[in-house]
């Protein structure tokens, strides 16, 4: 079939990305692209078998309608979902923007659908033309976010299962409750790199734990002062631990960590530890800072989970501007023309 190429191609493309560095949304890209050839393939073939079987019958009409009810309860499902996850992490963690990200898009893909409703049933074709050109922003983006999401799940359990010894484990810092206390979210983080340091042991030898992350405007201390005394009294090594408190960012846990530990003459691959919905951004700024090496992700609240992804896929086209900006602008242009048009008509 003439789908064949396309899916030879991209499966050697994917390779070929993995095996030079798995730690790239591209790769996310590509999968995501190849799982839905394969999809269309398999619809295509299903649909051939249920015409030959049923030649009265107009299957591919029914199977239209069914994938446009299945779609449209998905994304209700998913607008739901969000709005409920939102309003529980505001509750529990207090408001801001960041903690109101899942409800605010929740909210907006709810009104998508509502929107499309309300223009068939008042017959305004302008409306209808509107939500069908902000389709394709919108699908930039969505097509982005289930890419990075395929992938970092894919990374994530690759790394837990596949991750080889490392020189170093660094742990990446969080906030400090009340300005100098361990949370649950940095604990999870300390004892997943605790563990990891155990259990890739090179010859036997448990791995150095550098400890990262500076102190906060709203902190009395840093925050790699307090997650080593944690460590050290949930049972590590005293004198295996290294102490960065200098950062404040991600990037500079990472390039500040680098340069300590090549003051310490310690070289090769490194695991860094983060919460599992940081992982994987985690890893494409360890590719950006040269070091090699994978992320481990720590467990997190499970209500906090979608807030969070979405807050790292902001990041994550925040760290690829260029790309995303020229995207959007691109997938934004008909309607521009559009609006123009109907503004001089």
């Amino acid at each position: 079939m003439d789908i064949v190429a396309p899916l030879l191609v991209l499966a050697a493309a994917l390779v070929l990305a993995v095996w030079r560095d798995p730690r790239t949304v591209r790769c996310g890209v590509l999968l995501l692209t190849l799982v839905m050839l394969l999809a269309l393939l398999a619809f295509g073939s299903f649909l051939e078998r249920a015409a030959s079987l049923l030649p009265d019958v107009q299957v591919d009409a029914w199977l239209l309608l069914a994938v446009m009810v299945v779609l449209t309860l998905a994304v209700l499902t998913l607008g739901v979902f969000l709005v409920l996850t939102g309003v529980q992490v505001i509750r529990r963690e207090g408001r801001s923007l960041a903690h109101a990200l899942a409800l605010v898009v929740g909210l907006l893909i709810l009104a998508y659908p509502a929107l499309g409703a309300l223009a068939i049933a008042a017959g305004s074709t302008r409306l209808m033309a509107v939500l069908l050109l902000l389709a394709l922003p919108a699908g930039w983006c969505g097509y982005g976010l289930m890419a990075y999401l395929l992938w970092s799940w894919v990374y994530g359990k690759s790394a837990v299962r596949l991750g080889r010894q490392v020189g170093a484990v660094i742990v990446l810092g969080a906030g400090l409750v009340g300005g100098t206390r361990v949370g649950p979210l940095l604990a999870s983080r300390v004892d997943r790199g605790i563990q990891w340091a155990g259990r890739k042991a090179q010859r036997g030898r448990p791995a150095p734990l550098v400890l990262s992350g500076g102190r906060g405007p709203d902190e009395e201390r840093a925050e790699a002062d307090a997650m080593a005394d944690y460590a050290r009294d949930h049972g590590a090594d005293p004198k295996r631990i290294l102490v960065e408190r200098e950062s404040t960012t991600t990037r500079e846990n990472l390039e500040r960590t680098r340069r300590l530990l090549d003051e310490r003459g310690i070289t090769g691959r490194v695991a860094v530890v983060t919460s599992s919905f940081h992982a994987f951004r985690a890893a494409t700024l360890m590719r950006a800072a040269g070091l090699d090496g994978y992320a481990v992700g720590a467990p997190t609240a499970h209500y906090y989970w979608p807030t969070a992804v979405l807050r790292e896929y902001v990041a994550i086209m925040r760290d690829h501007a260029r790309l995303n900006v020229a995207g959007l602008v691109a997938s934004s242009f008909p309607l521009g023309i559009w609006v123009l048009l109907s503004f001089f008509s």
